[in-house]
């Protein structure tokens, strides 16, 4: 490779670290943009247009400054811009053969595609893993084209459930990863492409 490729190739790799309690407001930014993008047409225009910034943020400090378990990761352009985030610890409702959950993923859209969601679930399987658990799964909206997302890296479809968001009745499917060791970070710097 040239250095001018490598240069390239190094701006443009995103950034992966902990969330800090002061990305809150950045992180609500990203939380309530992507839900705005990702589900309409699936949740109530209402509910959409009813979010906000603020109770967004003011949750986000609060997971943060006590996080009861819960481990959040961000991902930054390569101007340092929060464009993803995504949380996980333990499973909220138990399963058999589960321990651990990916709680959320939220990326821009302008982002997505990038590799971010990718490399910030497999941060949340090796911290998983680092803290003794031994497999995660998320829930889904079954209507969210993200379950395709989940299928390309290996998720299997366990289970759903009914949820109601907005006044709908709305179908989570929960997709499921039985060993967290398909997130060694081999298998990513080998296959790392665009999901």
């Amino acid at each position: 490779m040239t250095p001018q490729i490598d240069q390239f190739l190094f701006i443009s790799m995103p950034r992966i670290r902990p969330a800090l309690v002061a990305d809150a407001a950045n992180i609500a930014r990203v939380h309530v943009d992507t839900w705005r993008t990702s589900y309409v047409g699936i949740v109530p225009d209402e509910h959409l247009a009813h979010l906000n910034y603020e109770r967004c943020k003011a949750g986000w400090i609060e997971h943060l400054s006590n996080p009861q378990g819960e481990i959040t990761y961000v991902g930054e352009s390569s101007a340092g811009q929060i464009v993803a985030i995504t949380s996980g610890g333990p499973l909220r409702e138990s399963l058999p053969g589960i321990d651990g959950e990916l709680y959320g993923l939220y990326v821009l859209k302008a982002y997505q595609r990038a590799g971010y969601g990718r490399l910030l679930v497999a941060q949340i399987a090796r911290s998983l893993a680092d803290n003794g658990f031994h497999s995660m799964l998320i829930w889904v909206l079954k209507d969210n084209s993200a379950c395709r997302f989940y299928e390309k890296l290996g998720g299997r479809l366990i289970g759903e459930k009914t949820v109601e968001i907005g006044g709908k009745q709305l179908i989570d499917v929960a997709y499921a990863w039985n060993e967290l060791s398909i997130f060694d970070k081999r298998l990513f710097e080998h296959t790392f492409k665009a999901v």
